[in-house]
């Protein structure tokens, strides 16, 4: 298995896919755009041989995929999981040894750039290389794919976005409590990595502390509990899944 190349081509998927942070309608034809445009960087990195050409014509019409998918918005999280599934399975099976996928001279030319001209007193390897894509990989996981994640399972348990009286949350609101969210499952990705636990639990108070005076409904209160700790145990997951990997 190519890893290097596996890792590059699904961050530059994750990367395209924050366009739809915060967004739970169907993709536009900027989307689309977007979504098929960004993974195509990874090219110039690639020998020009048959895989090439039949990744080529993957990235280029995947984002159609998620055109035709999206018709119905009340399964939109799980379909956008499911895509992403379905990305990783082909972009596996395409760097794995069944194929012969691989970089070009280009990449060894930048890492050398980088010992003698940037960083001279280190020695960067393909090793070092394929450990800053993983931390890369798990922090785009946890932007916008956790929190995909974490809205399917409400969805599942049957909770819906509540605002601070009790009563139907409404768009403004409901981003600003995504983007809280959000911030919170980056601390608690990087405490983890640091080994700083402790840090979480004070992460975890803090935000319990500047919601206290909203907590007078049980609904609410419940509701947060319940985000904060599913959001929490996501980025906690994928800390560990990182730290592991490393």
């Amino acid at each position: 298995m190519n890893y290097a190349i596996l890792l590059s081509l699904l961050n530059f998927i994750l990367l395209s896919r924050l366009c739809l942070v915060l967004r739970d309608k169907a993709v536009t034809r900027k989307d689309i755009f977007i979504l098929g445009g960004i993974p195509l960087l990874v090219f110039p990195f690639l020998q020009v041989n048959l895989v090439w050409f039949l990744l080529l014509f993957y990235l280029l019409v995947h984002p159609f995929i998620y055109h035709i998918t999206e018709k119905n918005e009340t399964t939109l999280n799980k379909t956008r999981a499911l895509v992403l599934l379905l990305h990783i399975v082909i972009l596996g099976l395409l760097c794995s040894p069944v194929f012969n996928l691989n970089v070009n001279g280009l990449p060894k030319e930048i890492t050398g750039f980088i010992d003698e001209v940037m960083i001279p007193e280190s020695d960067v390897g393909i090793s070092d290389m394929i450990n800053s894509q993983i931390f890369v990989f798990g922090f785009l996981m946890i932007l916008n794919e956790m929190n995909i994640v974490l809205r399917y399972l409400f969805r599942v348990m049957g909770l819906d976005a509540l605002g601070k009286n009790g009563e139907e949350v409404d768009e403004g609101e409901y981003n600003t409590g995504r983007l809280i969210g959000m911030l919170e499952r980056i601390f608690v990705f990087l405490f983890v990595l640091l080994g700083q636990y402790t840090a979480i639990g004070f992460i975890l108070a803090a935000k319990g502390v500047a919601r206290f005076q909203d907590f007078k409904s049980r609904t609410f209160a419940e509701y947060v509990l319940i985000g904060t700790l599913l959001s929490s145990l996501l980025a906690m997951a994928m800390g560990y899944f990182v730290k592991l990997v490393l």
